[in-house]
């Protein structure tokens, strides 16, 4: 009994510290995604990744893909926190959604200026509702 007792220890304290490692791991997560999976807080997070494709398209000059059927469940997502679905939330997404139309439907000369007025709308949203965000999406931004 004395002989395993060694080998027993070890193995506990490799499953502690396996076990300590993948916490840490989820945790880096959380703090990463503090709203884990609210279907608005993952929305958000594509719209982002699509922002930055008409980013690079506007850059670039090309033609912009339209996502607005898509961003158009800005409306309907179950956010994290159901106090965040205000009137003034609802203006302002519809307003984040007449600028992507707006900018999806511009000559490559308004283009620009379009997609600008876009950004600020997130960052409008964004200063009222849910500021950490706001740091990303001022990478968004063109000169």
């Amino acid at each position: 009994m004395l002989k395993s007792f060694p080998a027993i220890v070890f193995c506990l304290i490799l499953i502690f510290a396996c076990s300590k490692k993948e916490k840490n791991e989820n945790e880096s997560e959380t703090k990463r995604y503090p709203n884990q999976d609210a279907p608005l807080a993952l929305l958000m997070r594509e719209m982002f990744e699509d922002m930055e494709k008409i980013k690079i398209a506007v850059a670039e000059g090309e033609e912009i893909k339209s996502y607005i059927e898509k961003h158009k469940q800005l409306l309907t997502a179950t956010p994290t926190d159901a106090a965040v679905k205000t009137e003034q939330f609802n203006s302002m997404a519809m307003a984040y959604l007449a600028n992507l139309k707006q900018l999806e439907q511009s000559n490559e000369s308004n283009q620009l200026e379009n997609y600008k007025s876009l950004v600020s709308t997130c960052l409008a949203c964004h200063s009222n509702y849910c500021p950490g965000p706001i740091k990303r999406i001022n990478l968004l931004k063109l000169d």
